[in-house]
């Protein structure tokens, strides 16, 4: 495969780049002897792409894909350029007037977590996804099939500085929402229906101390059993979607 290519594998990943990204096909590959309505739709959009399909045997898709849940087929695509800090101004300017909501993910390391996290941010239709470079998982082969699709329909930023990015963001216009365990404030006494940008803290240590301190408002989600707090992913969905309850009321 070429170094300037990536792998998408799964059959609710690979679907959405037949519908959304069809230029960006490179190969396919698809398991041999495996008969489904979907696996015969997506072979049959292949061809009709003209996109070279090889057939292999199960056993070169779970070498292929180090074993992951590849479902029977997988792409190569051509790589897309990183958006960054620079991405983010445009991005801000285009959507200042159209009560954005941002989600800005503080060193979510996990790649499952952060595949879950944009496939939530699709489904609630948030502006921009917003990552650091260092300390924090990258989209590759992983955060694709988690997020099943997402990452071609979710604008995600990976920026050098998160402080200086959220300052950034501020200056736009846009309320920063940090999520915190200990924070008095619960996140359903905040009024969401302002441009908010919603910072989810990694996992284990949460926050940082120097993104906490650009939040505006500090907020946390309660807890009435026994589990000291949830998954960040989990926690993002809650959030985000107590964000559209608002604005949809």
């Amino acid at each position: 495969m070429s170094r300037r290519a990536d792998r998408i594998y799964g059959l609710h990943a690979v679907k959405q780049v037949l519908d959304n990204s069809p230029d960006m096909i490179l190969n396919a590959w698809v398991q041999q002897s495996l008969d489904s309505e979907t696996v015969r739709s997506i072979h049959d959009a292949l061809i009709r792409l003209g996109i070279s399909i090889q057939s292999v045997q199960r056993s070169s898709l779970d070498k292929m894909t180090n074993k992951q849940n590849h479902q029977g087929v997988m792409l190569e695509v051509r790589q897309t350029s990183k958006k960054t800090e620079h991405d983010l101004d445009e991005v801000l300017e285009q959507n200042k007037d159209n009560n954005p909501l941002y989600l800005v993910l503080d060193s979510v390391q996990d790649p499952h977590n952060l595949g879950a996290c944009i496939r939530t941010a699709d489904a609630a239709g948030v502006t921009a996804v917003i990552i650091p470079n260092d300390r924090a998982a990258s989209i590759n082969e992983t955060v694709r099939k988690v997020a099943s699709g997402a990452v071609e329909n979710v604008t995600v930023i990976s920026v050098v500085n998160l402080v200086r990015a959220l300052k950034k963001i501020k200056d736009s216009g846009v309320w920063v929402v940090g999520t915190a365990g200990d924070a008095e404030q619960s996140i359903y006494e905040l009024d969401l229906k302002m441009p908010t940008a919603i910072v989810m803290g990694g996992e284990g240590k949460g926050m940082r101390s120097s993104v906490q301190k650009e939040c505006d408002y500090i907020a946390a989600l309660p807890i009435n059993g026994q589990v000291e707090s949830l998954n960040v992913s989990v926690a993002a969905g809650v959030v985000l979607y107590e964000v559209i309850r608002q604005r949809s009321s």
